[in-house]
């Protein structure tokens, strides 16, 4: 068994902060020369991420629930029926299960489909919106024509400057202004719409700048979301 044979699938545990502490270590050390599994890494990476982000909050349809369920106990009766893990072949171990305190949690094929699930619907909600991400405090929704920046945590702008929305529409590569200037409420949260056709656009800025705005970016980009 090769080392790269041992981490079959263990990707997914890694990007939803599933593994114990000591499989972490051993795999991020396989990690840094295994070019495979960086790229699976990095496939999965961006579905995982959007999870904290996803506004608003969705409830999936009762069906999308009894089939995720359904695939969990399915995974696990066959594990169960397996026997003890000593009787699977290396790579089936690292297929069916990843450990975390002891216990065995779901199998990475049933939470790479919740993952995927809850994604698609905090992506996509039932009425049509698309929301992306424009870092860590923000993110914009689409629904229609109409893109509106939504703000949460977002520190507020040094003293003297405020906040100022920036529009890159498609074929183009730099920014122009907008006339959307804003300050964070007192608990970091923020909306904004942003004018203009949303298919017009192919990316979203927020930086700092003078109070009034400016005509160019001159302080930092706090925010970047690109709709394409």
């Amino acid at each position: 068994m090769t080392d790269h044979d041992r981490w079959v699938d263990a990707a997914a545990a890694y990007v939803l902060g599933a593994m114990p502490a000591r499989e972490l270590e051993e795999f991020e050390t396989h990690l840094a020369t295994c070019t495979t599994c960086q790229a699976e890494v990095d496939d999965l990476r961006p579905a995982a991420e959007a999870l904290p982000m996803a506004s608003p909050p969705m409830l999936p349809p009762t069906a999308l629930k009894d089939r995720i369920m359904a695939e969990v106990e399915r995974e696990a009766a066959l594990l169960a029926q397996a026997g003890p893990e000593a009787d699977l072949p290396a790579r089936e171990r690292r297929r069916f299960r990843f450990s975390l305190g002891g216990w065995w949690l779901a199998p990475v094929a049933a939470a790479l489909l919740i993952v995927g699930a809850i994604a698609g619907f905090a992506l996509r909600g039932g009425d049509g919106t698309q929301t992306f991400s424009a870092g860590p405090n923000a993110q914009v929704q689409v629904q229609g024509e109409k893109a509106t920046l939504v703000a949460s945590n977002m520190p507020a702008p040094p003293e003297g400057r405020v906040y100022e929305v920036w529009v890159v529409p498609k074929g183009e590569s730099a920014p122009k202004p907008t006339n959307v200037l804003f300050l964070p409420r007192g608990d970091g949260s923020a909306e904004a719409a942003i004018p203009g056709s949303a298919s017009d656009i192919q990316q979203v800025l927020v930086s700092d700048e003078p109070t009034g705005g400016s005509e160019t970016p001159t302080g930092d980009v706090v925010a970047n979301a690109k709709l394409s």
